[in-house]
């Protein structure tokens, strides 16, 4: 735990053009650590912002409370299982990838800051990136997540029957949080259903639209794109893909912008992975 000055001042900003200086800075070792920072915030009235590598471009890790800092004791890949991976949330993208590439499996979202990133900021945002078309979001790679609540609680979150019946969720706080999250999303459906944007790529608000199916409730995949402000993540375990065999480029000229855009469109359709785009703001 740290409040000094000098520390304090290296935590107020981050990508972005924002700046503000939290309160202290806390390096946790482990969820028993998490939990003990979630409690005593909880006691004193104090806002948490957990944080990666800071590459958010919107000040999404500052805040004038308490830092978290996950990526200096929480960065262990602690188990490859098949076709999943079981992560801390200060594990760098580039980094479990570069692990992963021995076992020939890859974490497929590729957000563009991969390099430095933390899966638990790839997480918290529903990170994505240029291979989109292939691989989709974040959320759609979630198994489970270990998560500590506002007020110290942990449980294990994955998809949960919709229960008071102990035998079928022996965990109480979970199995009220599922009950009550199934009656907001029966009782809300029809707005849920009318607002969702016509968009392909959904990062606004709380992901309510399709968790619920059965009777079962998908938590994980709730919590993945709520950005730190349901529970704090300090374990993750993910799916992981195949490694392609082979990787091709096609690159493509254009005398204008609609060219190219109408040219997207049909070129998805041949099932490529990933489209970019190179303007000629970029070229000069």
């Amino acid at each position: 735990v740290r409040c000094d000055d000098v520390f304090t001042q290296l935590y107020a900003s981050d990508a972005s053009i924002y700046e503000i200086r939290p309160l202290g800075v806390i390096r946790p070792r482990n969820s028993a650590d998490v939990a003990a920072v979630c409690r005593y915030a909880a006691d004193n009235v104090l806002p948490i912002h957990p944080r990666g590598a800071g590459t958010g471009l919107a000040g999404e890790s500052l805040g004038p409370g308490l830092v978290l800092d996950f990526s200096y004791g929480m960065r262990r890949i602690v188990e490859v299982t098949g076709d999943s991976v079981t992560v801390q949330p200060g594990v760098v993208l580039g980094t479990l990838n570069r692990y992963l590439s021995s076992f020939n499996r890859v974490f497929g979202p590729d957000p563009a800051t991969g390099g430095v990133t933390t899966l638990g900021s790839v997480l918290a945002l529903d990170g994505s990136g240029s291979q989109w078309l292939r691989y989709g979001s974040a959320r759609k790679h979630v198994i489970s997540l270990q998560v500590v609540l506002a007020d110290g609680t942990s449980f294990e979150a994955s998809q949960h029957p919709v229960t008071d019946d102990p035998a079928l969720d022996p965990e109480p706080r979970r199995r009220e949080i599922v009950r009550r999250l199934a009656e907001l999303i029966t009782r809300e459906a029809e707005t849920i259903r009318t607002h969702q944007p016509l968009s392909l790529v959904n990062r606004c608000g709380y992901h309510l639209d399709g968790i619920l199916k059965d009777g079962v409730l998908d938590l994980a995949s709730l919590l993945v794109g709520s950005e730190g402000t349901l529970a704090l993540t300090t374990q993750a375990t993910l799916r992981t893909e195949l490694l392609p065999p082979f990787r091709g480029l096609v690159l493509l000229f254009f005398d204008r912008l609609e060219a190219a855009a109408n040219a997207a469109q049909e070129i998805a359709k041949l099932g490529v992975v990933a489209c970019d785009l190179v303007d000629r703001r970029i070229l000069s």
